[in-house]
């Protein structure tokens, strides 16, 4: 199919005065592919070549608004930034780039805009691989953020997150109350409350906790983008996803999750299998939530060859 080429990389501009950083890697004759990042706010990475066979494949990577490259970014980014943008987003960016159809990967929060974008554009999508599904439920945002969730599996991390906040109670004032030290002018309560927000996911991400070497301009894009889209829930109504999962029907689907997710639950891959049976569920045995856990890491690599082969 040709040889393989280096970077190939662009900026896109977008409405509202927000741009897109985007990169090509792999056969530019090979089967397109377009990995969506986590976060919100968590940006493209180099890693994500290690998943793919750039010999058969024409990947594409793209910073997400606010995220990476792409400008404005952080808090700056919040104004015209919600989940509907970012679909348009990748349709401006499909069609710039002379796609007709795509392969549609992403994990945690790229699950989450690769199944809207593809309930959507159902036309535009080859396949779907998600590895930590998350679907935007009140159960979901119970989980990470509330007392009764992973709170009970790491009371002494969760008690850092909450120092910000006080002794607020139910996750909905907790998110609202770190949305205001979040977006605060004053730079050090930024960072403060980005820093425990990030932490916290942060040390619940892997079965065995490993050492943050997250930036701290990441980690303030990552704590600020989450509280915006989560606070909002993501733009979308209760239960959206699982409701228009239907449309998803004609779809080759498959779903990498590990069983100890203490961030995305596995409970919310199961609800996406009822509703989209023909899709594969693969649950990891012995992992968590990072996406470069060793299993994890293993079976999305031979999911995505097999799928995109």
């Amino acid at each position: 199919m040709g040889h393989t080429r280096k970077k190939k990389s662009g900026v896109l501009p977008l409405t509202h005065g927000h741009t897109m950083y985007y990169e090509e890697h792999g056969n530019p004759k090979g089967k397109p592919v377009v990995m969506l990042h986590g976060g919100p706010g968590g940006g493209l990475h180099r890693r994500f070549l290690k998943l793919f066979d750039l010999k058969t494949t024409r990947l594409i990577l793209f910073d997400q608004r606010g995220c990476g490259k792409s400008t404005p970014f952080g808090v700056a980014s919040l104004a015209h930034n919600t989940t509907w943008d970012l679909v348009a987003d990748m349709e401006r960016l499909r069609k710039h780039l002379g796609i007709d159809k795509w392969f549609v990967t992403g994990g945690s929060w790229g699950s989450t805009l690769a199944l809207v974008y593809a309930e959507t554009h159902p036309d535009r999508v080859t396949g779907l691989l998600l590895r930590s599904a998350c679907i935007m439920t009140d159960s979901e945002y119970g989980w990470l953020y509330d007392k009764s969730g992973s709170a009970h599996v790491f009371p002494e991390r969760y008690a850092e997150f909450m120092k910000p906040v006080g002794a607020q109670k139910g996750w909905r004032p907790i998110m609202k109350t770190y949305r205001k030290l979040l977006t605060s002018r004053n730079p050090a309560t930024r960072r403060k409350a980005a820093k425990a927000w990030w932490g916290w996911e942060s040390d619940v991400s892997f079965l065995r906790p490993r050492p943050d070497d997250t930036k701290a301009a990441t980690m303030e894009s990552l704590a600020v983008l989450e509280n915006h889209y989560f606070t909002h829930n993501a733009w979308l109504k209760p239960n959206q996803i699982v409701r228009n999962a239907h449309r998803l029907q004609h779809i080759p689907l498959a779903i990498v999750h590990g069983r100890y997710d203490l961030i995305c639950p596995f409970q919310s891959a199961w609800e996406l299998h009822n509703v989209v049976p023909h899709a594969k569920l693969i649950p990891v045995p012995d992992a968590g939530h990072g996406g470069w856990e060793k299993e994890t890491l293993k079976l999305v690599k031979r999911t995505l060859k097999e799928m995109i082969a």
